[in-house]
């Protein structure tokens, strides 16, 4: 639990440090050192774009770079108490970058409880094969179905 909280919070200093004038920029990856805690945020070493996918993509098969992003969007509504949560991945081929953000959804003023997207950044790690699941699911809800599942096969070479 303190990992994902030291990362937030380095997150929102550097966030703080200044703009960036560079619409080059390329995603982050954060180094955990053997204690646990964060060494620094690096660029991510790659000079491949990263991969969006959405709902769209679920099962298909994505092709990443060491080193190259993959980026996941799917519809959210954290109003409800879902939110999508890791349920299966190797991370020694792929590591999650941060944790999930939230993008609402344009409301009309005073409407509450609008949905919007999940946001998951992902880097390519090390060469290999490795099935990304993401469950939709509420965290009290123990020994439940998840509402809905997103699964995409992956290839770091």
């Amino acid at each position: 639990m303190r990992v994902p909280l030291v990362v937030v919070l380095a997150g929102l200093m550097l966030a703080g440090c200044g703009k960036s004038e560079n619409s080059d920029a390329k995603p982050t990856s954060v180094t955990p050192t053997a204690a646990g805690s964060i060494t620094a945020v690096q660029p991510t070493p790659s000079d491949h774009e990263a991969v969006k996918v959405g709902a769209d993509s679920a099962g298909k098969q994505v092709d990443l770079a060491i080193g190259q992003g993959l980026i996941v969007t799917l519809a959210a509504n954290p109003t409800t108490g879902y939110a999508w949560v890791v349920s299966g991945l190797d991370q020694n081929v792929l590591r999650q970058n941060g944790s999930a953000e939230y993008e609402q959804d344009p409301n009309p003023d005073g409407m509450v409880g609008v949905g919007g997207k999940s946001v998951l950044n992902f880097v390519g790690a090390n060469p290999g094969t490795t099935q990304l699941v993401l469950d939709y699911e509420r965290a009290w809800e123990q020994g439940v179905e998840p509402a809905q599942k997103f699964t995409l096969n992956l290839t770091v070479r």
